[in-house]
């Protein structure tokens, strides 16, 4: 009996310690602020910071910009804090969206380069867990002011700051998707030909181009309830549909070119018809970008060629089967039968 007894204390205690290992892994993870200097005096990372401790870490860092890699989200709680302590403490805020796990925006890649290069220092860089968005931003700091080797980027999204090596992590796909290039190009890796590859060679998931969908028919787009989907509903038999948007070449700062809207299989060229009045503000970054070009475009489809039910809307670029660009809006028309 007493050996039993230890044998399930045993258990206990093993067990107790798994989950006191894993209790402080989900912490690590969750809740460590993972404030670390980048590069002295200069660069710092960090998980997003309450109030009190942006405030602490500002003084005793003499931090001039904050860069929050999350974008700007007015009303939430974190954004109104963030931007209230960087208005008090009269320090530049910069904010710029990326995805923790997929591959940056050309534009927003862009403009964080142009913060890194321009913008007063010291600089706090942050995402919510201070991991993998933080961990691509750090690298790329590292590159523009010490030439960095890789093997001193890779630290920066590593397990230190709970980044899975060999994962789908922002900053283990971008710098591999940069390391192919490499290899293919036979170019060695230095801060020059990282900014040409930038500049010049990245092509981002979307083909390097920014754009919206305003409407069908003059219907705008309602938020889906139970999808991550914007949705507009017509009548089946309603007649032709023109659907309007606008698209830009960020890159070359032009039209795109080749561009065909596709509802379900079905895909017809869009006609550039309008100016855009007032341009986004990403857009505005650029600083180059003309407010005259014609960047609204609209495109007709036939009812009779549309069936009854909910369809997925694309946009393709490029001008062959080879060069072709498709990306899925995450919009959907969604035509019902009359009388529903």
């Amino acid at each position: 009996m007493k050996i039993r007894n230890r044998r399930i204390q045993k258990w206990i205690a093993a067990i107790s310690l798994a989950m006191a290992i894993a209790g402080a892994i989900w912490w690590h993870i969750s809740f460590n602020p993972r404030f670390f200097p980048v590069i002295e005096k200069q660069v710092y990372r960090s998980a997003q910071l309450s109030a009190s401790r942006l405030n602490t870490v500002i003084q005793d860092y003499g931090i001039r910009t904050i860069i929050a890699l999350l974008g700007s989200e007015k009303g939430a709680l974190w954004y109104e804090n963030e931007k209230a302590v960087a208005n008090g403490r009269q320090i530049q805020l910069l904010n710029i969206a990326f995805g923790s796990h997929e591959l940056p925006q050309y534009n927003r890649l862009n403009q964080l380069v142009d913060a890194l290069q321009s913008a007063p220092r010291p600089i706090l860089l942050h995402c919510y867990r201070g991991a993998d968005r933080s961990g691509m931003a750090s690298a790329i700091a590292l590159i523009l002011y010490n030439d960095s080797p890789f093997e001193t980027l890779e630290k920066q999204f590593s397990w230190r700051f709970g980044v899975i090596p060999y994962s789908d992590s922002i900053g283990v796909i971008f710098f591999d998707k940069y390391s192919e290039w490499l290899q293919t190009t036979g170019k060695i890796h230095d801060r020059n030909n990282f900014l040409d590859w930038i500049h010049n060679h990245y092509v981002d998931p979307k083909g390097n181009i920014e754009y919206d969908i305003d409407s069908i028919d003059g219907k705008g787009f309602k938020d889906s309830k139970w999808q991550e989907k914007r949705v507009a509903t017509v009548q089946k038999g309603s007649g032709n549909y023109i659907i309007r948007g606008w698209a830009v070449d960020y890159r070359r700062l032009s039209p795109v070119n080749f561009l065909q809207i596709g509802i379900g299989n079905t895909f017809h060229e869009a006609a550039y018809t309008t100016q855009l009045p007032n341009l986004p503000t990403f857009l505005e970054l650029s600083g180059a970008l003309n407010p005259q070009l014609k960047l609204g475009w609209e495109c007709e489809f036939d009812d009779r060629d549309m069936n009854p039910g909910c369809h997925d809307i694309q946009l393709s670029i490029g001008s062959s089967d080879v060069s072709k660009t498709v990306i899925n809006t995450r919009i959907q028309l969604c035509i019902e039968e009359k009388g529903k």
